[in-house]
């Protein structure tokens, strides 16, 4: 009886993994699916072992009868195999090649957005999270680099947290990095906005704007043949987030509830529009912290971009952000500084 648990099991964590391989393969990221996939992987291999171990004698005749007709030829050609596996999945190689381009990563290789390396992502609290860039190691010791730590603090009566989007632009307004965007808007040009799939262009429309211009991606993932992508853009704050040259930048930050209605915002799904916050970030300045402000609002962004300066129509959204705040630290012995 208990090896026909076991096999029943063994049947249905494989299922799991393929379904749940297959989603990954074929679909945007889902951190539901990846739970599932590893956690289906370890089920399986642990109910692997175990039927192995229940089959050990079984296992050793069968091995040692196979091996009295495993000739050299048979070693050969199985390392062979291995090789030619390892060589092919390895250097990418056809098919491997035409098989990962199949993917969803690479068939949507320009809708994806992800942060760099370099940026940690934190929640301290319910209410609360925290990004922080740190510096590259290699030029952790030259030209007085510093480090910044963006702080989002949200009124703790919200139900949930806003979509976010950070990222820092020059001082003419053009981005620089995207410090941070949410996972579920990350992976693609739709979401799900209350069972309706809409555009994160629609929620985040500022953002999706400045990452357009920059990218050369327009807010459906196709190529934008007008602005196209800046040339010489470097996508980093490294050559910012240096002390002793005059550097400064914009922290900005865009959130957005959905289903916030009001008499100016009627949409049920929508609601208000998206809200900038701001804030003018001076490297050699002496005091290293700066609040982020309300700056504007995204209604009808969307469509050109541009901000809106007349804060009247938003109501309720104002009040979702309790403190905003952005710190630089300098980096001293290799090490990051505490924030």
């Amino acid at each position: 009886m208990s090896r026909h648990v076991i096999n029943l099991s063994l049947c249905f964590a494989l299922a799991v993994m393929l379904i749940t391989g297959g989603a990954a393969y074929w679909l945007p990221f889902s951190l539901l699916n990846a739970r599932l996939h590893v956690c289906g992987g370890l089920v399986f291999v642990a109910l692997i072992t175990f039927h192995l171990v229940d089959r050990i004698a079984y296992l050793q005749k069968l091995f040692a009868l196979r091996l009295r007709g495993f000739t050299g030829w048979h070693a050969f050609s199985v390392l062979s195999g291995v090789a030619v596996w390892l060589y092919i999945t390895g250097t990418g190689t056809a098919p491997s090649t035409w098989l990962m381009k199949q993917s969803y990563e690479a068939r949507h290789r320009r809708e994806i957005v992800r942060a760099s390396p370099l940026v940690g992502f934190g929640e301290p609290s319910e209410h609360n999270r925290l990004i922080f860039r740190t510096t590259n190691p290699a030029t952790a010791t030259k030209d007085n680099p510093v480090e910044l730590s963006v702080w989002l603090g949200f009124d703790r009566d919200l139900d949930r947290l806003p979509s976010i989007a950070v990222w820092a632009e020059s001082m003419t307004g053009t981005m620089i990095e995207t410090l941070f965007l949410e996972d579920e808007l990350s992976y693609g040009e739709t979401v799900d906005v209350h069972g309706i799939r809409k555009r994160r262009g629609d929620v985040l429309p500022i953002w999706r704007h400045k990452y357009s211009l920059v990218s050369g991606t327009d807010p459906n993932g196709e190529i934008d043949v007008v602005s196209g992508a800046t040339e010489r853009h470097q996508y980093s704050l490294d050559g910012t987030l240096v002390a002793g040259q005059g550097k400064e930048f914009i922290v900005c930050v865009e959130l957005n509830v959905a289903g916030d209605p009001n008499d100016a915002w009627p949409d049920p799904v929508l609601g208000q529009p998206s809200l900038l916050y701001t804030a003018i970030v001076e490297v050699d300045a002496e005091n290293s912290n700066a609040l982020l402000e309300l700056t504007a609002h995204g209604g009808g962004a969307e469509v050109d971009g541009n901000l809106q300066y007349d804060l009247g129509t938003i109501t309720t959204a104002k009040t979702y952000a309790d403190l905003f705040l952005v710190k630089l630290s300098t980096v001293r012995s290799h090490s990051r500084s505490n924030l």
